[in-house]
């Protein structure tokens, strides 16, 4: 058993072969109804064998049930599995995909003064870096758009006509909006104390539970 503001994690073997999202949705929403709230998150990772595997299970499944609250919301159940592309950058301790994310976007990571520069990579990346498509999806002039991809290009040192570079980047971007809503989501659990946590695995599923802690009105953030 091992739990962190907002999160608690346990591991137990199975023996037998199970639905691991249809029993990790069970207990999420048995926690749910004993502690009246219907925030409760669950993730799952694995399965793995052995120690090391175990470890890494419980790892995923941490990664899962933060993750999937910020790209998905509350009271969901989340694979990690499900995570998509996020698979790719995840699966590792948090000091490990900061410093995958810092190294490849460079000064673009350090702090906020760069945000207009990482929303017009995102978008430049998420549309196969057609300018006219960028500049019509930020509501900029394509003279702008060139100007900010120079930037990118200067800061980062990353050659923007390259496939593998761009690849890079964009699991460096999906990097930083994992660590991101990991911060979120115990900063939140910190701020906003008491916390209740409860856990359950299953087998050499690890399923990890999230349980809000009182909300405010304001509402959480997610990634975009």
């Amino acid at each position: 058993m091992r739990s962190r503001a907002g999160v608690a994690a346990a591991l137990r073997e199975l023996t037998d072969p199970i639905d691991a999202r249809v029993h990790a949705e069970s207990l999420r929403a048995r926690l749910a109804k004993a502690t009246g709230d219907d925030a409760v998150s669950a993730g799952v990772g694995g399965p793995m064998r052995g120690a090391t595997g175990a470890h890494l299970a419980l790892l995923q499944a941490e990664q899962a049930v933060v993750v999937g609250r910020g790209l998905r919301g509350d009271g969901r159940v989340t694979l990690f599995d499900d995570l998509g592309p996020y698979c790719f950058v995840l699966g590792r301790p948090e000091s490990d995909i900061r410093e995958f994310a810092d190294r490849i976007l460079g000064p673009l990571a350090e702090d906020g003064r760069h945000a207009d520069l990482l929303r017009t990579l995102d978008a430049y990346l998420r549309l196969h870096g057609s300018l006219n498509a960028v500049a019509r999806d930020l509501f900029l002039h394509r003279n702008t758009v060139r100007q900010r991809l120079r930037r990118i290009a200067k800061l980062t040192g990353a050659d923007l006509n390259d496939a593998e570079a761009r690849l890079a980047l964009q699991l460096a971007l999906l990097a930083a909006a994992s660590v991101l809503a990991t911060e979120l989501i115990y900063a939140h659990a910190v701020l906003d104390s008491p916390v209740r946590l409860e856990a359950s695995i299953v087998g050499l599923y690890a399923a990890v539970f999230a349980v809000t802690p009182e909300r405010n009105h304001s509402g959480s953030k997610r990634m975009t």
